[in-house]
């Protein structure tokens, strides 16, 4: 009964790791999602924001190329 158990323990060994294992990743990413959508919210706020800042600088340089095609005769 002994030689039994340890056979299956042998064969069933690598097999209960690597499920184990699995979990363990499993329930890790769930951890680094939570993660990922707070970082790509942020990103998103910066995009946005740094778009509206390209825009007003366009502007301003778009004025100021104005103001010295004016002033060439």
């Amino acid at each position: 009964m002994e030689k039994v158990m340890i056979d299956l323990l042998i064969s069933w060994g690598p097999m209960l790791v690597l499920i184990s294992v699995w979990i363990f990743f499993m329930r890790h990413s769930q951890g680094t999602q939570k993660g990922q959508q707070e970082y790509m919210s942020q990103v998103k706020v910066y995009v946005i924001e740094h778009l509206a800042e390209t825009r007003r600088l366009n502007e301003n340089l778009e004025r100021i190329a104005n103001a010295l095609e004016r002033k060439q005769p």
